[in-house]
């Protein structure tokens, strides 16, 4: 008898500890970033410093976990909307703008300054995606020119770019979408992914700092030019997760999320979608906690089994998030300069 509660006790301790923790809510406190700018691009490199971009060339950047903003906007650049930022520090980042010629920047002094570090006459050029694999190796990607996405790479922190030109194909009418800077995913062993949308919604991969790309399908929405895969996230080299839908009609959710568990290379339909569109996935973990989140313009949801299932958490609706690193919290950002500080409960 003994050995038998003993045994059922381990059972019971083990069942327990396999539970998947989740949050039972989120909390949105919004803050005030004194801008009316639409907000896509967010970069949190700790709970202090987070950088925010957006339209009408705005920059922002807070130093106190975002209690005070300062605008350290481009100068010149009103024309432009930068739907991408990435951040190293409290002195140093880079955007990037879906109008040229000057399309890239960067800053070494807290944007006191900025520096032009990709300008290009290219016809049809607009930037969707910065992701940076680490401290120097980077990638930047457009819509398509010539009938391949404009990927480009850097390999000393954003200092310089090069256009990688070995990339299969782009379907006719396929794109990327620029809503939260999350089109691409980019981790430091080399291994990227840029995620598509349109006509086609698929998924180009590479194993090598994105020299070389292959493309995998997805049974994700597509069809229509508003529809396909917004937002990419890897928790580690073979598992992942894509989310979208149909951005004019965020409530259908038919295949509007899927998962791989093999970097990528084939991609299943979750089984429970989240509740409608989402602009935006991450993976967050803290404490032994770790669990998925997608957010869009309409609300919010979780997955804590890889993305399989979803379970719907808050109405409260932004663009785009980023998680503190370590943290059970984090930021969003979305329309009318609205940007909040979000803690997991």
């Amino acid at each position: 008898m003994k050995f038998l509660l003993t045994s059922a006790f381990i059972l019971l301790l083990f069942s327990c500890t396999q539970t998947p923790k989740r949050p039972a809510a989120v909390v949105f406190s919004e803050l005030n970033p004194n801008t009316e700018a639409s907000l896509r691009g967010l970069h949190v490199v700790d709970e202090n410093v987070v950088w925010a971009s957006g339209s009408g060339g705005t920059v922002l950047v807070s130093t106190d976990s975002g209690n005070s903003w300062k605008d350290v906007s481009v100068p010149g650049a009103k024309q432009n909307d930068f739907r991408s930022i990435h951040a190293w520090d409290e002195n140093t980042a880079t955007v990037f703008g879906v109008a040229g010629p000057d399309f890239g920047y960067k800053t070494v002094d807290g944007g006191a300054t900025w520096n032009v570090v990709f300008s290009d006459t290219t016809s049809g050029l607009f930037f969707n995606s910065v992701k940076f694999a680490d401290a120097k190796n980077g990638l930047a990607v457009s819509d398509p020119v010539n009938g391949k996405f404009f990927v480009l790479r850097t390999e000393d922190a954003g200092n310089t770019w090069q256009q990688v030109t070995d990339l299969p194909e782009v379907a006719e009418g396929e794109a990327n979408f620029a809503a939260s800077n999350t089109c691409i995913e980019y981790l430091p062993t080399g291994k990227a992914w840029i995620a598509s949308g349109g006509k086609a919604a698929r998924v180009f991969y590479s194993d090598d700092f994105g020299k070389l790309w292959k493309v995998s399908k997805t049974p994700m929405v597509r069809g229509l030019a508003s529809s396909g895969i917004f937002s990419v996230a890897f928790k580690n080299d073979r598992e992942g997760i894509v989310v979208g839908g149909i951005y004019d009609e965020p409530e259908l959710n038919t295949n509007i999320a899927s998962y791989t568990f093999d970097g990528g290379i084939t991609w299943q339909p979750a089984v429970t979608m989240p509740k409608e569109y989402r602009s935006c996935v991450q993976d967050v973990e803290a404490d032994e906690v770790s669990f998925l989140f997608a957010i869009g313009k309409t609300g919010c949801d979780i997955s804590t089994d890889g993305g399989i299932n979803w379970n719907f958490l808050s109405g409260e609706g932004y663009y785009t998030f980023r998680a503190i690193p370590g943290k059970l919290a984090g930021f969003a950002a979305g329309s009318q300069g609205r940007i909040s500080k979000v803690i997991f409960e």
